[in-house]
């Protein structure tokens, strides 16, 4: 495998840790395919998902006061995210909130871990192939504009 590719194959799952709009945006200007693209964004946020998951699961169970349940303003919050907030959080979580940040709030209002990473999954693909494809339109017409 060539160093170069390794770098930026490397430079796009870093990018792509937290948020998920400069991963595809540099894959399309470097020219990577469409599965390379998903492999390597994918990769990253379910990884960092999943750090974030157990890592989480570790700072509840040793925080020193145990929680009473749920004060009033978690069940005002719990209602929000019930009503309407899961889904837009979880919508702009790979590009606005940061997945590591969606993850570790989902998890303090109880959601399951195998429906954090399978919406986790899901959106970041849409996001991802959306980004993708419109850096890829971006760019051809910014060249024949040039």
């Amino acid at each position: 495998m060539d160093e170069w590719y390794l770098l930026q194959a490397l430079t796009i799952f870093w990018f792509s840790l937290w948020k998920t709009y400069i991963g595809p945006l540099m894959a399309a200007g470097l020219g990577f395919s469409y599965w390379e693209m998903l492999l390597y964004n994918l990769s990253a946020a379910l990884s960092s998902s999943l750090a974030v998951l157990y890592a989480s699961d570790l700072y509840f169970a040793r925080r020193k006061s145990k929680p009473k349940g749920f004060s009033r303003h978690l069940r005002r919050a719990l209602g929000y995210w019930k009503k309407y907030g899961k889904w837009v959080a979880i919508v702009l979580a790979p590009v606005i909130l940061g997945i590591p940040t969606y993850v570790f709030i989902a998890r303090r209002l109880k959601e399951r871990r195998r429906i954090i990473m399978l919406e986790i999954a899901v959106i970041t693909s849409a996001w991802c192939t959306l980004i993708y494809f419109a850096g890829k339109q971006g760019i051809l017409a910014f060249q024949t504009f040039l």
